[in-house]
């Protein structure tokens, strides 16, 4: 009976969501009510009201980390989209090559994830898939590879649910940033090999296969490399910047032939006008240039670091909570918004239209984000974590390993948020690993990976994405698809997962 209550506030989650229909922000909302009642209530997890008002304001100081940069960065996509940023990199991307299989190489692994590391929020889905339709791709194909475009959500909004989840768990963030990449290099590429199949079928794999493979190589590569040696909440932005300096460069090698055979007055014209674009496609460049170079000196220059570390940190000791301002990827982002204005002159109109666009999707996910972290936090407090750890410890052993990926993605395709999944469950899978003995890292990571990766199959967003590409009657079809994808990703980090047991640090 004890485990069953104490399982009451994620049923309720998954009944508000999926029984009737509710939006993350009302499905948060009413589960909270609902934990605030089950503690209240039952005599096992009844814990005083100080100690609720504790743990529900140290799930908003969490939730807070997520925010701050958020709000920053979806503020930072609106400025770009207003003054036809998003429609330039399209133009590009278009002009550059003729191929639709790059095209979507160059979407999926270039474009999309730098959107998502620097947005979140799943806006890189929402240009995407328009680009795709505008570059001709029927609009089932089009939702279809946008969804699978998510492939950097670990690393979405710099990277904010992996620090949520290095927070909640207690886990070094860097440690957790390199094991969620490592999980993930087969699903990047399990990931690009699906675009490609859904772009052209199976024969376009064939032709494709050496483009695919070196792009989503280096991807992973390098993201593996940014974490250890950059950062965790760069890494995503450097990868997709250094992936889609790759695909150019393919597409060039591609195109020369071409440009060698073309008459010398067209070919003049042509360089002429490429030029131009060129110089519009470095001044829409440059704000993305200028977050990466600002969070790289912050990261890697010693007295920049420590200053900003010491400064302007709000340190709250009695919520083992700490923010340091000026060193959050968030005010790096709130500058990169100004630098915006300041170079594309942006008029008092757009950025007020920019800014009311912005809180309004901003609003809900802090509110839903917040109550998501403090059911977490109040199932800690009244014991009701350690209880279900205790007993999927005593059911699973060491074989817990095996259903910690399929509790991340039900995470992540519940809430369409790795930073919602891992606040309700990061608590949960590490005092579960402590039970059953397992590398408490590993675990957190796998978390961060299969949560983060499952939310391209979130009901509402695949709702989403049928609206937008006009497919309404064709939801249940693209849901479908995109689950058994999804469900293949959960499998490949399960096999990723047992060959890392036998790894030397996580055996």
């Amino acid at each position: 009976m004890d485990i069953i209550i104490a399982l009451l506030p994620f049923i309720s989650v998954f009944i508000c969501l999926f029984v009737l229909k509710q939006t993350s922000l009302l499905s948060g909302i009413l589960s909270y009510i609902a934990t605030l009642l089950i503690i209240s209530i039952y005599p096992k997890y009844h814990i005083v009201l100080g100690e609720i008002l504790h743990a529900s304001f140290k799930g908003f100081l969490i939730s807070f980390i997520a925010a701050y940069v958020l709000f920053f960065g979806m503020l930072f996509f609106h400025l770009i989209n207003n003054i036809g940023g998003i429609q330039t990199i399209a133009a590009f991307i278009s002009n550059a090559t003729k191929d639709h299989l790059l095209q979507v190489i160059l979407l999926v692994i270039g474009l999309s994830p730098l959107l998502e590391s620097t947005s979140g929020f799943g806006i890189a889905f929402m240009i995407t898939a328009p680009i795709l339709i505008a570059l001709g791709f029927p609009p089932i194909k089009a939702a279809s590879i946008g969804l699978v475009s998510l492939l950097a959500v670990p690393w979405g909004a710099l990277s904010t649910g992996t620090v949520i989840g290095a927070q909640i768990g207690g886990i070094d963030l860097k440690e957790m940033g390199v094991g969620t990449a490592i999980i993930s290099i087969p699903i990047f590429i399990y990931f690009l090999i699906i675009a490609i199949y859904l772009a052209a079928g199976r024969e376009a794999i064939r032709r494709k296969w050496k483009e695919t493979l070196l792009v989503s190589i280096a991807f992973s590569l390098t993201m593996i490399l940014f974490n250890v040696f950059v950062s965790v909440e760069l890494s995503g932005v450097l990868s997709s910047l250094v992936s889609s300096g790759i695909c150019l460069l393919i597409i060039k090698m591609k195109s020369s032939y071409q440009l060698k055979s073309a008459n010398k007055t067209i070919n003049e014209t042509s360089i002429s006008k490429t030029t131009d674009k060129s110089v519009s496609i470095i001044k829409v460049m440059s704000p993305y240039l200028f977050l990466t170079i600002s969070i790289f000196a912050t990261r890697l220059v010693p007295v920049f670091k420590d200053f900003l570390e010491s400064n302007f940190v709000i340190d709250l000791p009695a919520f083992s909570f700490s923010l340091a301002l000026f060193y959050s990827p968030g005010f790096w982002l709130f500058i990169t918004c100004l630098y915006t204005i300041f170079v594309f002159k942006i008029s008092k109109n757009v950025i007020w239209t920019s800014l009311k666009t912005t809180v309004k999707q901003w609003v809900p996910f802090v509110i839903s984000t917040t109550t998501f972290v403090a059911i977490s936090q109040l199932m800690t407090a009244s014991n009701m974590t350690f209880v279900i750890a205790n007993a999927a410890g005593l059911t699973f052993g060491t074989l817990y390993i095996y259903v910690s990926p399929f509790i991340g993605g039900i995470g992540g395709y519940l809430t369409g948020s790795s930073t919602g999944s891992n606040a309700m469950f990061t608590q949960l899978q590490v005092q579960t690993a402590t039970r059953t003995g397992l590398p408490l890292n590993l675990v957190a990571s796998v978390q961060n990976a299969s949560s983060a990766h499952a939310t391209m199959a979130c009901p509402s967003r695949v709702a989403l994405g049928a609206t937008l590409c006009r497919i309404e009657s064709e939801e249940n079809r693209l849901l479908k698809n995109i689950s058994l994808i999804v469900l293949g990703a959960i499998l490949l980090i399960i096999l990723t997962t047992t060959i890392l047991l036998f790894v030397e640090g996580y055996a």
